[in-house]
């Protein structure tokens, strides 16, 4: 059984058929017991699961089980490429990244504790994801200035609701991401891809991912001006979320 990554948050297990609740039963109680313990001593729910890091495996996002390899070159997957990652043509953008499994571990712990507070109710949820920080993430110049970090996050919501923030939290950790900066202070993996891909070079199927990723509004200024205009999320490879902000 293949699960699906949705674009809204899911709402209810309900939505579940009788079928799909009973065989995602059974794939949960095969996943393998986890008791490793992260290094720096922060824990999600007292334990820190590791990820499956096989490439051809299938899973939720930030599960702790395996995750399927969707890594694609210039917008073409490395299966349709016969398992190679380099193109005859000129390279237009960097390589998109869609397997979860190829995070550094403290990358893949910090992305997994912001995804599953975007699932939640309130931004507060996201406290223990700012707090597993030795300093606040930076949430942009159009951040309300504020000594208190979920403050300075829901200052970003232009309908002042909570829910519009963590949908664009859950929505930028399900596409595509980078790895930039490499051998440099600024090395971050970045969501979503589109935030460092030549706009200009994004194909057919491309344009419909970053549709449906953005608002209408957004939409028709990325790709008017050439330039990624809505939310980018980065972290470092030690696992330090950097920062949350919307392009301009």
């Amino acid at each position: 059984m293949t699960l699906q990554l949705f674009r809204t948050r899911p709402l209810s297990m309900a939505l579940l058929s009788l079928a799909q609740v009973t065989a995602l039963g059974m794939i949960l109680f095969m996943l393998p017991q986890h008791s490793a313990v992260a290094a720096s001593g922060v824990t999600i729910n007292g334990v820190v699961p590791q990820p499956d890091y096989s490439s051809s495996s299938q899973g939720y996002p930030y599960s702790s089980g395996p995750v399927r390899s969707r890594a694609t070159v210039n917008g073409r997957s490395i299966k349709e490429m016969g398992g190679k990652t380099y193109s005859s043509s000129p390279v237009q953008g960097p390589v998109i990244l869609r397997d979860l499994g190829a995070l550094p571990p403290p990358v893949w712990r910090m992305a997994k504790a912001i995804f599953e507070a975007s699932q939640e109710d309130s931004l507060d949820a996201l406290r223990m994801a700012i707090e597993m920080n030795e300093m606040p993430p930076s949430f942009g110049a159009a951040a309300t200035n504020s000594s208190d970090p979920v403050a300075q996050l829901r200052s970003l919501s232009q309908s002042g609701e909570d829910e519009e923030i963590l949908n664009a939290i859950f929505d930028t950790l399900t596409s595509g991401f980078v790895h930039v900066g490499q051998n440099s202070p600024y090395e971050a993996y970045v969501w979503p891809y589109f935030a460092h891909y030549p706009i200009s070079s994004l194909n057919t199927a491309q344009k419909e991912e970053l549709r449906q990723l953005l608002p209408q509004d957004a939409y028709q200024k990325t790709m008017l001006s050439g330039q990624y205009a809505y939310f980018i999320l980065g972290i470092s490879p030690d696992g330090v979320w950097q920062y949350f902000f919307k392009e301009q």
